[in-house]
């Protein structure tokens, strides 16, 4: 049985940038599945979105953000993230992130649903990477922080309604940590599509959990596809940077016509590309960028170029064939603005939550920001967590294989639930899904995404439903809890 001051699941940006306020107050053990760098966060390329620029002001980005969420945002939500942004990268800048510099000022791009160029990269087009450097060196410089990698966090420990630690694997081995707050800073859980641009460890770890230990999870038919992924056979779903729309890059069919505006917002791009390619069975979509400086794409694209190239395409000259994938979850653990969950002592913070930034469709580079923002609120408000009484002895482990990653499973999601649904095709797949006897986190998400997607007999946002092409006329969240019936609130 081990005990410290606060646990953290995850050690994405949420998850790093809460451990370092909390290590003010006391001990954190950050627990993570793979390496300590292994994270959704480390593989974002499109940047950070936040009102710095000097034709930019925080009234836009929220009327950006509003807009991009479909009538779902929670406009308190919005408004913490977008004015207590700019704060965070000047934060990430004292902290040493290497961002992209034109003279003495940021580089600032645009992107898709973004009325004014309010995007920060870091060098080489991998964002991700330089704020995990910069949060990961504080982290490793502060000795009340303990990483414990490479260690599989199958389960909350609950004392009624309040959560008192997690159970974990580690080299085959159960075992228990009690904490006086426990942070959730899993990510999301896109793995439970075949196509999917997220590492193999995003299976839905926490959002299956707080499922278990009776957490209120909202939204969850709400999943974004990105619609610019690398679609090379041998090759893996490589993510396209939204950045290279942003520069110019255009999408078109085989015959090399045009037929989308790429800045509309991801769920449109990715009906429109998704409609391109099943139009006929050797129908084709690509990424032309053919007509974009070759230094640009070398230089602000480097990880592009360079994977690119890995694979054949040398993108300064060749189209990129292209798919939809799935890439980022916007429902999940409901939170408050501070991160607390329904459970006390529970927080989550980043893609695992549903603090209602995002609404039904996230607008473009708000998820690291999302990160960095309601991180440190969770890390704040988990200071003020009172002590507990761990057990005498450690509670017993829990049954099941919840790491499984069943490939049925995620090929049922992709095809009953994916980009365009419908009643049918939904009541299909959980059909399929109940036929399972396994107990894994990956099916506990696919089961929740189906559900909830059901119950939505609307379209809105990145939720498409065929049956019912357009909006409902009222507004409603979905709200799903074990042993409870699925809520439209």
């Amino acid at each position: 049985m081990h005990q410290t001051d606060y646990i953290v699941v995850g050690s994405g940006i949420a998850g790093l940038r809460a451990a370092i306020d909390l290590a003010e107050a006391g001990r954190v053990t950050i627990f993570t599945k793979a390496q300590i760098t292994e994270s959704n966060s480390m593989y974002a390329q499109g940047g950070i979105a936040a009102a710095i620029g000097q034709d930019d002001d925080v009234e836009k980005h929220y009327a950006d953000t509003i807009a991009a969420g479909a009538g779902l945002c929670d406009a308190a939500a919005v408004r913490v993230l977008v004015e207590e942004g700019p704060l965070e990268i000047e934060r990430l800048l004292q902290w040493g992130a290497d961002f992209e510099r034109e003279g003495n000022a940021l580089s600032l791009s645009r992107e898709g649903g973004h009325a004014v160029a309010r995007i920060v990269h870091g060098n080489g087009g991998l964002t991700g990477k330089v704020v995990i450097d910069a949060l990961l060196a504080r982290v490793r410089a502060n000795p009340n922080v303990h990483i414990a990698p490479f260690t599989f966090f199958s389960d909350l420990i609950t004392d009624g309604d309040r959560v008192i630690g997690i159970q974990f694997e580690h080299n085959g081995k159960f075992a228990s940590c009690y904490a006086k707050a426990t942070l959730l800073a899993t990510g999301g859980g896109s793995q439970v599509y075949s196509q999917s641009t997220n590492p193999e460890t995003a299976t839905g770890d926490g959002l299956a959990a707080a499922y278990r230990a009776g957490a209120e999870l909202r939204d969850m038919e709400f999943v974004q596809f990105h619609p610019t992924v690398l679609s090379l056979h041998g090759a893996p779903r490589f993510l396209l940077t939204e950045a290279l729309r942003g520069e110019g890059a255009r999408i078109v069919n085989d015959r090399g016509e045009r037929f989308v505006n790429e800045l509309l917002t991801r769920d449109e791009v990715s009906r429109a590309v998704f409609r391109q390619l099943t139009s006929r069975p050797d129908a084709k979509v690509f990424l032309d960028t053919t007509h974009v400086p070759a230094d640009l794409l070398r230089k602000k694209f480097r990880h592009v170029y360079t994977t690119s190239l890995n694979y054949g395409l040398d993108i300064t000259r060749d189209r990129i064939p292209i798919t939809p994938a799935a890439h980022y979850f916007m429902g999940g653990v409901q939170t408050d603005l501070s991160g607390r969950t329904s459970l006390r002592g529970l927080y989550a913070a980043g893609e695992v939550a549903s603090t209602g930034v995002h609404g039904a469709n996230r607008l473009a580079s708000n998820s690291l920001l999302e990160a960095l923002v309601f991180g440190g609120r969770a890390g704040a408000a988990m200071k003020e967590e009172s002590e507990i009484n761990p057990p005498l002895q450690s509670s017993e482990p829990s049954s099941g294989i919840f790491a499984t990653v069943n490939q049925n499973i995620r090929d049922i999601t992709w095809r009953y639930a994916g980009i365009v649904r419908k009643a049918r095709e939904l009541e299909t797949g959980l059909e399929l899904l109940d036929r399972m006897k396994e107990e894994s986190n990956l099916l506990t998400v696919a089961r929740m995404i189906h559900e909830c997607a059901l119950a939505r007999e609307e379209s809105r946002g990145a939720h498409y439903r065929e049956d019912f092409p357009a909006p409902a006329v009222t507004i409603f969240h979905s709200y799903i809890q074990k042993d409870r019936a699925l809520k439209l609130l």
